[in-house]
């Protein structure tokens, strides 16, 4: 069952982080540099949703490799499950982290 929750609670971490990293590139001017055309606090933000893409698509390919071969209806509507609230969390970690080359960081 932890495996079904998994995308949705690693959105909610990616979340929190987003804020947390924003907040404190804004008080201290450390994470304000820029590197590439984007300040550094914007490659962390960038990073960690990668990390939560490929967390979500290891939480689904687990989940996926859990159905045996005579796979019940259960197991099999649980990678569904699983699957969907997957992507439905990387669609929101996407749309959450698009706004990095929109604007700056702190207005």
């Amino acid at each position: 069952m932890l495996f079904l929750i998994a995308g949705p609670t690693i959105w909610l971490a990616h979340y929190l982080f987003i804020y947390t990293v924003n907040a404190l590139a804004c008080a201290r001017s450390a994470l304000a540099s820029q590197w590439m055309g984007l300040p550094a606090s914007s490659w962390i933000i960038l990073a960690g949703g990668a990390l939560a893409l490929a967390g979500m698509a290891g939480a689904t390919w687990r989940q996926r490799l859990r159905q045996r071969p005579p796979a019940s209806s259960t197991a099999t509507f649980y990678a569904w499950l699983t699957t969907a609230l997957c992507l439905l969390s990387a669609l929101a970690v996407i749309w959450e982290t698009l706004p990095l080359f929109l604007m700056p960081p702190c207005l």
